[in-house]
């Protein structure tokens, strides 16, 4: 059995336009930035966690006791998480809203602000997150999952505390990208196992 294939540590958040390139498996370091238009979503107070459910129809027949086929009716996929930074991008991300920031000036406070209710059509995001694999010989490697399509929604309460960090909890949805092959709509997962050769 390999022990290094037991994954141990925390992992980053990223977001981006729907339809951003996926970062390089070969180019793109485990730790470092993904380039192009992906952003960095900051510290999270809570584990990253994926949920994959599905519903699915059984055909029986009279004959016998068990079902003979199964396909699925209904396939969510989502990810949740705790976002520690309280920023005007992730607040608007998760209240749907438009996020503001105005810099400081001579008689002018600089501030953030989100404005956000009263529409119906939710903004789409790619997102993905990354973990470390590291090999037998402590190499370390990206273990990554991108969502192609996503929406995110307030995942329970904005909680102000004494006991605890004001975090944004946050839910991403996966929506299909029609324009993938049936198999592979929704995700991928990777995880890169040994440096190039040459």
């Amino acid at each position: 059995m390999a022990v290094a294939d037991i994954l141990l540590g925390s992992a980053s958040v990223w977001r981006a336009p729907v339809g951003e390139a996926e970062p390089d498996e070969t180019s793109i370091a485990f730790g470092a930035a993904w380039g192009g238009n992906w952003v960095d979503m900051g510290y999270t107070t809570a584990p990253i966690s994926l949920s994959r459910n599905v519903e699915e129809f059984e055909l029986e027949v009279e004959q016998i006791t068990n079902p003979v086929k199964r396909i699925i009716t209904k396939e969510d996929v989502m990810v949740e998480t705790t976002l520690a930074e309280q920023t005007a991008a992730n607040m608007g991300l998760v209240l749907n809203g438009t996020s503001t920031t105005v810099a400081a000036g001579a008689s002018q406070r600089g501030y953030e602000q989100v404005v956000s209710g009263g529409q119906s059509a939710l903004s789409q995001y790619t997102m993905g997150f990354e973990g470390l694999y590291q090999d037998a010989s402590n190499n370390k490697f990206p273990v990554r999952v991108v969502l192609y399509i996503v929406t995110v929604t307030l995942n329970g309460q904005l909680q102000f505390s004494k006991r605890a960090a004001a975090g944004v909890p946050a839910q991403f949805k996966s929506l299909a990208d029609t324009a993938k092959a049936a198999g592979q709509q929704i995700l991928k997962w990777q995880k890169v196992t040994a440096e190039a050769t040459s």
